[in-house]
């Protein structure tokens, strides 16, 4: 059963109604180690086919950029909301380009992003929207990876852009302490990295150890687990950091806060830990069934399938943040192996987390 892990990857660089919010940076090292593999196991040959293959359509995608965004709060049946989801076609198609750029140099590439990214920064007005904005980090990256391509008017439309959307998150007067926070941090932090504004990459680092200390606490568990009783979102609060840490740390090694405790003893690696058991099927838990948030409620009320009360939590549902968490524990690759697979290469960000590839 675990192959599909592959499939779901490639599903959701390809599904109009999923989007890719973390995308794993590379150096050149490490593209180099990626063609290394690639030349030497026919199934991670197949998966570079797929991506080239989904960026060759990728390229001929015409951008769909919008001023403002229907997302958060909206029932997945609200029309507003599925008219903005159709344009998160753009974003998937950024990141498809963006890890085909790791398989093969083509300037199509990057000159696709650009259009993209540009058409973006000339149309949507950020409005401090923390779970929307998040949709952005795939545009800040492909923009990092490709500014060469980036007239220095455009350089400039878009670093206005991206530091217009980093203030707003900055000055939120309140941002709830769950994943909310998790990913105005990582939006913050990754801005910092990209504009070299040391302001922002303080503001997020200092910010993710509070975040650490307030949301988390030392069995594991989180605001969110408690709030929504939902793993979903506990999860959902983890990944940002798991993709802000090994992506940041690479430009500052203060960001490296995967192992950091707080002084109670909270800290991410334990918080990803308690995922552990239910990830491997040892544990069961029904999900949202004492959820205090009114939009879970809706939510189940409408029939949406993933949000009923009592619904068991899927193992599979934790694949994603695994692939992710694998960089800092191997052995948690089991979760979502093949075993008829070679070692590391039943995912794509699983091998790209990979010590194949890595060598942290």
């Amino acid at each position: 059963m675990k192959y599909t892990a592959v499939v779901l990857f490639v599903f959701l660089l390809t599904d109009a109604y999923s989007q890719v919010t973390n995308v794993l940076i590379l150096d050149k090292n490490e593209t180099y180690r990626l063609s290394e593999v690639i030349s030497t196991h026919p199934e991670v040959r197949i998966l570079a086919d797929s991506i080239l293959n989904l960026a060759a359509d990728a390229i001929k995608h015409q951008p769909r950029p919008l001023e403002e965004m229907h997302f958060e709060g909206l029932l997945e049946t609200d029309p507003k909301r599925i008219h903005t989801v159709k344009s998160f076609a753009d974003i998937n198609h950024t990141a498809t380009l963006l890890y085909a750029g790791y398989v093969t140099d083509n300037k199509k590439y990057g000159e696709k992003v650009r259009d993209i990214v540009v058409e973006w920064a000339k149309n949507y007005k950020p409005d401090g929207n923390t779970i929307n904005e998040n949709k952005f980090i795939v545009f800040f990256w492909g923009y990092h990876i490709y500014k060469k391509r980036f007239s220095h008017e455009q350089q400039q439309l878009v670093e206005g852009w991206i530091k217009d959307i980093a203030l707003k998150q900055m000055n939120r007067e309140r941002t709830p302490n769950n994943n909310w926070e998790a990913k105005r941090l990582k939006i913050i932090g990754i801005a910092g990295v990209i504009l070299q504004n040391k302001q922002y990459i303080e503001y997020s680092i200092d910010g993710f150890k509070k975040y650490i200390s307030t949301n988390y606490f030392p069995d594991g568990t989180s605001n969110d687990l408690h709030t929504r009783d939902a793993l979903h979102y506990h999860i959902s609060g983890i990944k940002p950091c798991l993709s802000a840490f090994i992506n940041l740390s690479e430009f500052d090694e203060r960001f490296a806060l995967f192992d950091w405790e707080s002084e109670s003893g909270s800290s991410i690696r334990a918080s990803v830990e308690f995922v552990v058991p239910y990830a491997k099927g040892e544990k069961q838990r029904k999900e949202w069934t004492n959820s205090k948030v009114e939009l879970d409620k809706r939510r189940a009320e409408a029939g949406i399938e993933e949000y009923r009360s009592g619904r068991l939590f899927d193992p599979k549902d934790a694949w994603e943040l695994f692939e992710w968490a694998c960089y800092y524990n191997p052995d948690w690759y089991e979760i979502f192996e093949d075993p008829e697979k070679s070692k590391y290469t039943a995912s794509w960000i699983g091998l790209l987390n990979s010590p194949l590839i890595r060598k942290n």
